[in-house]
């Protein structure tokens, strides 16, 4: 070992060395406590980081995913091609009649005003 290694050595590690020698040893410390908790902080911010993107990759994975649904196009011909009968089968349990307007349309009467809520929906 160098001479001047030892003179550092012992000068440090002496004990009845000045209170210099104190004011190192207490400063030498603080620094390596500050270099001890970056390196932990730094190790638990990456474990994080990858649990962080663990997690969203496997919740990406799991979630629905939109389905493309293209609207099916009626048939032109079948377009109001219910009998009267079908169309009053559409209301089972309910009172309904199918009268015939002078115009030649039709129209649904329900005699109960609750059922034509329930069952027709406005536009207006």
């Amino acid at each position: 070992m160098k001479p001047e290694k030892r003179h550092l050595l012992h000068s440090v590690l002496d004990e009845h060395a000045d209170p210099c020698r104190e004011a190192t040893l207490l400063a030498g410390g603080r620094i390596l406590r500050r270099k001890r908790w970056r390196r932990v902080a730094l190790r638990n911010l990456t474990v994080l980081a990858i649990l962080a993107m663990a997690l969203f990759s496997i919740q990406r994975m799991t979630a629905p995913r939109p389905r493309d649904f293209a609207p099916a196009a009626a048939p032109q011909d079948q377009a109001g091609s219910l009998t009267d009968n079908e169309l009053l089968a559409l209301f089972p349990n309910t009172p309904v009649a199918l009268a015939t307007l002078e115009n030649g349309k039709k129209r649904l009467i329900f005699p109960r005003a609750g059922d034509e809520k329930r069952f027709i929906i406005s536009n207006d």
